[in-house]
């Protein structure tokens, strides 16, 4: 509301002194036609004061056009500002959208947690406080071991979800992978005994309540699982690896085994996976035409109208933490991810709001191609008229705005271009008596609309698009009055 306020204001002091200088240079330009008719001979005067008033109507009537192209400011920022209000509500559905049905995920692990305990001497003072001696005090911790190879292999599958007008991309993954895992003798000081009966496997999962199904958790080599059920939560607080579920194992010493794993999850906007292997291998696939990659990039990827494949080969050298560590070290594993974004590459929020941003340029082309029409139809049109035109003009961005949220952008555009394109031509068909010239004002209105759409779908262009549409009109401007009478004085 303030952003309103404070356009109103600033749009209504510009308009005050617009109308100010177009009235003193109108006053002045009449004060010299008035002094150089007076100096002219009876045979010279009514040419030359012709003349000089053809020139002077064209200075005031682009004058007229720079204060209407400042005043049309007003009702654009209005627009952008609702353009922007609205995207920000769209915006925060989508989140409330996604943290129902799924937030971004991002996939960890597995990675093998063994408990241990060591022990510690500690010298204590006796109760006298005269001696001294050694206390042996023992402690728990945890081993955190990552695989040596990781293959992921992840499908995804979108689809959309509604919350009264609006409407959240959102997916399905099945998620199939395979951990391989090589067990050595780790030296930690002052080791008393790993607790290999009871470790487990944790899998970390970004948004728990997103997970459908653990399809399958099977365990060859010198490994068991233990019975029971999956356990919600990691009880790490390693970064990347603090939320998900595990399943308790039974483990060996100095063995080798491979966990193979299948589950189906949900999600929003975005998939990502931790290279925790010492080899990562990872394999993408979606339905989704329009993917957008952050993180590590891709080894291959092929982008088809039907979705897209995606693969990492990802080695550990790529990171900065170790295959194994201490779990009170408080390591973090994020440093390093591959991310999958299913990308929409401009909602219409961002379409309209790059064509508002072009507002003002095309309602002031509408303006020269008017005054163009004038000049090369010998015609004119009242300061009133401009103002109408104008008005139509602002109208079809706010037309737009409204229409796209129930429609495909296109349709909204074409049913928002029709109003300003028959309204003006009709409107100006009527002004001058002329079905022609009403034809020929719709023609150039259509063309000028078709350029706007090129831009807002060009977006890599959109800017020499722009500027090569400025460039024509001026040539034309200047070809249209390059045989405008000029002031002498004898």
């Amino acid at each position: 509301m303030f952003n309103i306020i404070f356009w109103v204001l600033t749009l209504l002091s510009l308009a005050l002194f617009g109308g100010a200088i177009y009235l003193v240079a109108r006053a002045l330009l009449k004060k010299l036609n008035r002094d150089q008719g007076t100096g002219m001979s009876a045979l010279e005067q009514p040419a030359t004061a012709k003349g000089a008033a053809l020139k002077n109507t064209t200075l005031l009537k682009a004058l007229t056009i720079g204060i209407l192209s400042i005043v049309a400011l007003l009702p654009l920022g209005i627009i952008m500002d609702m353009t922007s209000d609205r995207e920000m509500l769209y915006n925060s559905v989508v989140d409330e959208i996604g943290r129902s049905w799924g937030e971004q995920q991002t996939l960890s692990g597995p990675a093998l947690v063994i408990p241990y305990s060591y022990f510690v001497m500690q010298e204590e003072v006796s109760n006298d406080g005269k001696t001294r001696h050694e206390v042996k005090r023992t402690y728990q911790d945890e081993l955190v071991i990552l695989p040596k190879k990781l293959s992921l292999d992840l499908d995804l599958k979108h689809d959309f979800r509604t919350r009264g007008i609006y409407q959240s991309l959102v997916y399905n993954a099945a998620l199939k992978g395979q951990a391989d895992f090589r067990l050595n003798r780790y030296d930690i000081p002052n080791l008393i005994a790993f607790d290999n009966q009871n470790a487990r496997l944790v899998f970390g999962v970004s948004s728990n309540q997103a997970i459908d199904k653990v399809e399958k958790i099977e365990v060859t080599g010198d490994s068991v699982i233990l019975s029971g059920s999956l356990m919600s939560g990691t009880g790490l607080t390693t970064g990347g690896l603090e939320k998900g579920f595990n399943q308790g194992i039974q483990v060996g010493e100095a063995s080798d085994f491979s966990v193979n794993f299948a589950m189906t999850l949900r999600g929003s906007q975005s998939i990502s996976a931790l290279p925790l292997g010492e080899q990562t291998l990872l394999n993408i696939h979606a339905d989704w035409p329009h993917p957008s990659f952050k993180g590590l990039l891709p080894a291959e990827r092929e982008i088809t109208a039907n979705g897209f494949t995606a693969n990492w080969n990802i080695s550990h050298l790529t990171r900065n933490y170790p295959q194994e560590f201490i779990k009170s070290n408080q390591s973090t594993l994020t440093e390093v991810v591959a991310n999958a974004m299913l990308f929409e590459p401009v909602t219409h929020y961002g379409k309209i709001e790059r064509s508002v941003k072009y507002g003002l340029l095309f309602i002031v082309l509408t303006f020269i191609m008017l005054f163009i029409f004038e000049l090369g139809q010998k015609t004119s049109l009242s300061t009133v008229q401009y103002m109408l035109v104008g008005s139509a003009m602002a109208l079809f961005y706010l037309l737009l705005l409204s229409l796209s949220e129930h429609l495909a952008f296109l349709q909204a555009y074409l049913i928002a271009a029709c109003i300003p394109v028959l309204s003006v031509s009709a409107y100006v068909g009527s002004a001058t008596a002329s079905l022609k010239r009403g034809a020929i004002v719709g023609t150039m209105l259509v063309s000028l609309y078709a350029v706007l759409y090129s831009i807002l779908q060009l977006e890599d262009y959109a800017l020499l698009m722009g500027t090569g549409l400025l460039l024509v009109v001026l040539l034309i401007l200047m070809f249209v009055t390059r045989h405008q009478p000029k002031n002498t004085v004898q």
